[in-house]
Order: structure tokens, then C-alpha cells, then sequence
């Protein structure tokens, strides 16, 4: 046994398992659809009391220490052999108590385990399998050695029998798991074999496993079990009470393959308590009829001849199957209580198919109380059911299992409240809202249905307090809502639409100065596409934006700017007419307090009015931009002589500068 861990240790550690176990799978064990009980299962005992088996190994025993090349230890959990290898449970029982055989591979390739197996069959195929599982982490090494474990079956002249099985390489996986790994041979007409594994790879890091569960089971063609399936359940068939038929399993035969002849066959029966199965006197046939009796189990035997069928271990076993009544099941069903549902809504009632023991199989119907009792429904025949909520009451519902024998109980009852569904209706007191204008207070909302007394609630972009802010709800179209009030289970809100527009802009109006008969353009800068000029005269249109204005006295005008949505700005502009300007043609600065500057009336009113005066030869005596100080007949600070001088008048006014001669008299 020893060498046997080292070889399958060396061997496993690098398989691909997922392609071996398919191969093995497919190609190995493609005729064998029955097995018989195990002639050979080495499962190394439990921690109470483990056992090696009865093979031989070379490897070297360390059951306290950490493993190193070539040795073994018997072990619950692969981290035993070395902390750093994966956290694996026995294969057997999956907890502590199970032991396996861990492994680090020795260098050194070639045979590990070997094992002679007696009491074989003649002309029947066995079948050879074991547990194995690769014992290091991806992180253990930089490179691994993979193990590839050949399987020989030798007879006892040392010639092999059958045609090698080899694992292939057995590959490092981050997640550890079990793999089974084997194959089928023929026994012809011997009894007694050698079975040997041979480690193919040389050693090195990586080559470390465990090893679980080593059977020899003889094989054969896949039996089934026939027999009346609406009483069946997983693997119970059941019988009612008061039954007096005797039952009827049949068999069938799936291939027969792996016999030369048709097999011998022996029907085989145990109570439910029992371990042992025992043979059933004459019968023989591939049917078996029975008087029914509660927890009685059942199979069928085969073997390759009459004469092998009297060997135990010869045999292949059909699946087992047990006979019991059905019984009476308790009657105090789950309560359930859903809602509120809405009108129109659906639930789906989806209880938990019912289990107890002798149950048996069940088919369901639900039911549903009218007042007068309750009735099936006629879509009601699955384990759940669709409720649809089509008119408001209080509804009471039951699932009823129906067992095999034809009996009734009910599982769950539903209690689903539907409410009476209330609506709203909503009509804003308008409909469009300015940007900047005013908070709008929110009507037009009723509640149709419930209390009387509910009070619905507004909302939507915009809304607080019953009231509609276009500023904060901002331009755009904007969906306002009328719902009932929060605690209502079952409504339907009523929306409507109000539209917000953009503010009217209108920059203040620069006032305009003119001449008499001139004309100006009036241009006020706004975004409205709706203008309205007040009526004092002088324009030429009232309606426009940007109308002509030719006033005969100095007129202010008053525009009104809208949109489409009644948004409004109102702005003022004045249009000054100037009086036409009189320049005296003399003044007499001689200091006596009379005509002594050169008064021009009006001027001032003049934009830009500029005002120069030149002498006789053309010099500039005299220079002003404005009027504010008239001409005192002096340049820089003397008096100029008697005499006639010349003047030009512009301003932003007038078409042309305007000239002339002033003189000064003493």
C-alpha cells in the first residue's frame, strides 16, 4: 500500500483532471450501466481506525511531520501532508472523521502499488476506479512535474490482460477537487489478478496527491426498474390503503454488451431497517409481483451465468427500489395574508411544493371560496398560481394537494385584499406662465372615491406648497401631477401640462434729440415679437418694433413689448424737438452790463454744439465745445478791436455746420 500512494501521488499531481475524468467517462466505462457491490474498497478507515488497505508501497510512513519525498501519511485534510497544499476533505465522508492517503512522490519513476485481487468471475467485465486529487496550490512551484499514473491488470504469470489505462498528466487547479479516475476490464476464464499503477513521470516539485475510495466492482448492462410511474416517487413506490393487488416491477435490459449471453438474474429484497439484502426464492424472471408491504425494499441481481449469478460478488445490482404505503397527511394548512392588491395587478402565489415522508407524489389545485364554498379553479391545476386582481374584494384562496390514491389536504390558504381603487382628475387654472411671473396657487384637483374628506397633493417640477414657481420650474414644458394623499394603497393620478415661457427683456431706451421736420428711428432692443406704442403722434406706425418718429414738440413714448404667452416689459423713450437757433449778428462788450457777451438761446439744448470764430485774416479767436460761457468779445483775456468777425456751429443735430459774421460794437 505504501508504494501504491507514492506512484499515485507522483502521478496525479499533473493530470488535466477535467479532460481525464471525461475520457474516463466516455471511453472506459462506455458498456458498464449496472454495477454490483464492491469485491475491493480501500476507503483508509476513519481517525478512530485507520487503515492502510492490503496493497504494498515503498513509500516511507511520516504520520506527525511534514512530507518529503517519499513519504506518506494517512490524513482527513490534504494540508496535513504540508501546510502550504490545498484545504481538501476526505472523499469518503467529507469531514474529519474520514481518512485518505496523502503523498509526496518519490524521484524515482516506475511501479508504486500493487495489489492481488481474488475471487474475480470468469466472463465478466470489473470495473476499477479510484479518488484522486492533486494536493498542491498554483503558488507551490515555480514549475511542476506532472504525474501520469498508468493502470496494468496482470494475471499472476506477470502478463497484462487488458490494454493499459493511463490518467495523463494531472494539473495544478486553484480550486481543489476530487476526480475519479479508472477503467474496465474482462476476466475470459481467470479468477485471480495483480493490479499494478506505475508512476510514468520522474519526480520533482509538484508530484504530491491524495488518494480515496480504491474499488473493484464487477459491471454490467444498465438495468431498469419498469413499474407504475403515477405512484412512483424518487425512489419510492407507493400503494394506497387498503391495497389487496399484488405489485408488478418489471426490468429492462438497456444494452447487453458486456455478457456474451443473456444474463442470469435473481430478484433481491431487505426491510427498510435491514443492511443485507437477501435473495427471493424463485425468483428468477426479469418480473417480480409482490403483495404489497410499507417499507419493503427491492432490486434485481444479474450476472454474466447461472453459475456466476451463485457468486455474490459477481453480481450487478439494477437500482434499488423501495415499497411503502401512503400516508395520511396532517390537515392544518399555512395562512397567508397578502395585500393590499390593486385593481388590475397580479400576484404570484408560490408556496413550497409540499414534502413529508410517504407522501408520495402529489399534483395540486387551488381553490377559490365563492361565499358558498369553496371551487376549483380551472387554471388552478399547478404548484403556484397567478392571481389577477379584476374588481376589489376580500379573496380567499387554498392549494390542495391531491396524493396518488386519490386523497385531498390543503397546504396553504391566501386571504388577498383589493382594495376599491381611487382616481383623480386634475384642470389647471391656466395653462402658460411667464418665466418671472407670479407663484401660481394650484386648483383644480378632486379625488373620485375613498373618504370623502381626502385631500390630494400636488407635484411635479416647480411645485411646494399648492403652489407653482415658473422661475424655479424654469422654461419648458412641465407635467404637474394631482394624487391622493400619501397612505392610499390603490390610485391612479391625474397629470396636466403647463408651459413656462421666457422672459421679456426690453433694455432701457436711449433718448433722441431732433430739429424740427426731422425724422429718427426708434429701436428698442427686447425679445418680444409683440410691440404697442402708445398714441401720442409722430410715428408712422404703432405696432412695429422699430417705428419712424417725426414729432412737431418734444413727445415721450411709451412702448409695450409682449410674447405669445402674454409676457410683458414696458419702457419709455423721449423724442426732443429743438426750437430752431437765432445767432445775434452784434454784442457791445464795453462792460456796461448790456449785450455785453454773445447770448445764442437754445444752444445748450444742442447735443455737441461747437462753436469757433475767426478774425478777418482767419484767425481763431474764440473756441467752445457746449455754451455754457458765452463769448465776452475777448481772446486770451484782451479785448478784440471793433470789427467783424466770423463763426461756424456744428452739433450731432444738424445736417450742416451753420456760419455767419458777428460784430462787436463799443
Amino acid at each position: 500500500m505504501k508504494r501504491l500512494i507514492q506512484l499515485l501521488m507522483n502521478r496525479l499531481i499533473g493530470i488535466g483532471a477535467l479532460a481525464v475524468a471525461s475520457v474516463f467517462a466516455h471511453d472506459c466505462w462506455a458498456q458498464c450501466g449496472s454495477v454490483g457491490d464492491p469485491i475491493v474498497s480501500i476507503t483508509f478507515g476513519t481517525s478512530a481506525d485507520p487503515d492502510i488497505g492490503a496493497g504494498s508501497t515503498t513509500y516511507t510512513p511520516n504520520q506527525y511531520g511534514q512530507l518529503t519525498d517519499g513519504e506518506y501519511k494517512l490524513g482527513s485534510n490534504v494540508n496535513q501532508g504540508r501546510s502550504e497544499w490545498h484545504h481538501l476533505m476526505d472523499h469518503t465522508l467529507g469531514q474529519e472523521e474520514g481518512m485518505m492517503l496523502i503523498v509526496n512522490a518519490s524521484y524515482e519513476a516506475g511501479e508504486f502499488y500493487r495489489i492481488r485481487v481474488s475471487g474475480l468471475c470468469q466472463d465478466t467485465r470489473f470495473r476499477f476506479s479510484a479518488w484522486i486529487a492533486n494536493a498542491n496550490r498554483p503558488e507551490n512551484c515555480g514549475s511542476f512535474v506532472t504525474p501520469n499514473v498508468r493502470f496494468v491488470i496482470e494475471d499472476l504469470n506477470g502478463n497484462a490482460v487488458s490494454d493499459p489505462y493511463a490518467t495523463g498528466n494531472i494539473g495544478v487547479v486553484p480550486t481543489p477537487q476530487w476526480r475519479e479516475y479508472g477503467f474496465e476490464f474482462d476476466t475470459g476464464n481467470q479468477t485471480e489478478f495483480d493490479l499494478v499503477l506505475i508512476n510514468d513521470n520522474p519526480g520533482g516539485c509538484g508530484n504530491d496527491l491524495a488518494i480515496d475510495d480504491i474499488q473493484f466492482r464487477p459491471c454490467g448492462p444498465e438495468i431498469v426498474l419498469d413499474m407504475d410511474l403515477t405512484l412512483k416517487q424518487a425512489d419510492t413506490l407507493f400503494f394506497c390503503e387498503g391495497t389487496t393487488n399484488p405489485i408488478t416491477i418489471g426490468s429492462e435490459i438497456i444494452s447487453n454488451d458486456a455478457y456474451a449471453e443473456t444474463p442470469a438474474f435473481q430478484w433481491q429484497t431487505r426491510q427498510e431497517e435491514e443492511a443485507t439484502w437477501q435473495d427471493m426464492p424463485g425468483e428468477d424472471g426479469e418480473e417480480l409481483r409482490v403483495m404489497p408491504m410499507h417499507n419493503r425494499w427491492y432490486r434485481l441481481t444479474a450476472a454474466a451465468s447461472k453459475a456466476n449469478l451463485d457468486n455474490l460478488l459477481c453480481r450487478i445490482a439494477s437500482n434499488s427500489i423501495r415499497v411503502a404505503q401512503l400516508a395520511p397527511q396532517p390537515t392544518t394548512p399555512s395562512a397567508i395574508s397578502l395585500g393590499p392588491l390593486c385593481e388590475n395587478d397580479s400576484v404570484v402565489l408560490d408556496p413550497p411544493e409540499y414534502a413529508a415522508e410517504n407522501a408520495g407524489p402529489l399534483t395540486y389545485q387551488w381553490q377559490l371560496d365563492t361565499g358558498d364554498g369553496p371551487v376549483d379553479l380551472p387554471d388552478g391545476g399547478s404548484p403556484n398560481y397567478v392571481f389577477h386582481a379584476a374588481v376589489p374584494g376580500t379573496f380567499l384562496l387554498s392549494r390542495q394537494a391531491i396524493d396518488g390514491c386519490g386523497g385531498r389536504f390543503t397546504t396553504h390558504t391566501y386571504e388577498i385584499e383589493v382594495p376599491e381603487t381611487v382616481h383623480a382628475t386634475f384642470d389647471l387654472p391656466q395653462h402658460t406662465s411667464c418665466a418671472d411671473g407670479e407663484p401660481i396657487r394650484l386648483s383644480g384637483g378632486d379625488i373620485i372615491g375613498g373618504d370623502p374628506a381626502m385631500e390630494g397633493i400636488y407635484s411635479g417640477n416647480g411645485v411646494s406648497n399648492g403652489y407653482f414657481y415658473p422661475g424655479i420650474a424654469g422654461v419648458g414644458q412641465h407635467t404637474l401631477t394631482f394624487s391622493p394623499p400619501e397612505g392610499v394603497p390603490c390610485y391612479v393620478p391625474s397629470q396636466a401640462t403647463i408651459t413656462v415661457y421666457d422672459t421679456v427683456y426690453l433694455h432701457p431706451m436711449v433718448n433722441a434729440v431732433i430739429l424740427p421736420g426731422q425724422r429718427i428711428t426708434l429701436q428698442p432692443q427686447t425679445n418680444a415679437s409683440q410691440f404697442s406704442w402708445s398714441g401720442q403722434p409722430g410715428l408712422d406706425a404703432y405696432h412695429v418694433q422699430y417705428p419712424v418718429a417725426s414729432p412737431d414738440e418734444t413727445t415721450t413714448y411709451t412702448l409695450t413689448a409682449s410674447n405669445v404667452a402674454g409676457c410683458v416689459k414696458v419702457g419709455e423713450v423721449t423724442v426732443t424737438v429743438l426750437p430752431k437757433i437765432e445767432l445775434p449778428n452784434s454784442f457791445t462788450p464795453n462792460g456796461d452790463g448790456i449785450n455785453d457777451t454773445w447770448e445764442i438761446d437754445g444752444l445748450a439744448d444742442y447735443p455737441n454744439a461747437r462753436i469757433q470764430v475767426f478774425n478777418r485774416w482767419g484767425a481763431l479767436v474764440f473756441s467752445s465745445l457746449g455754451y455754457d460761457t458765452p463769448w465776452n468779445g475777448q481772446f486770451n483775456g484782451a479785448a478784440l478791436p471793433v470789427g467783424t468777425y466770423y463763426y461756424t456751429l456744428s452739433s450731432d443735430v444738424l445736417e450742416q455746420p451753420l456760419s455767419g459774421s458777428v460784430s462787436i460794437l463799443r
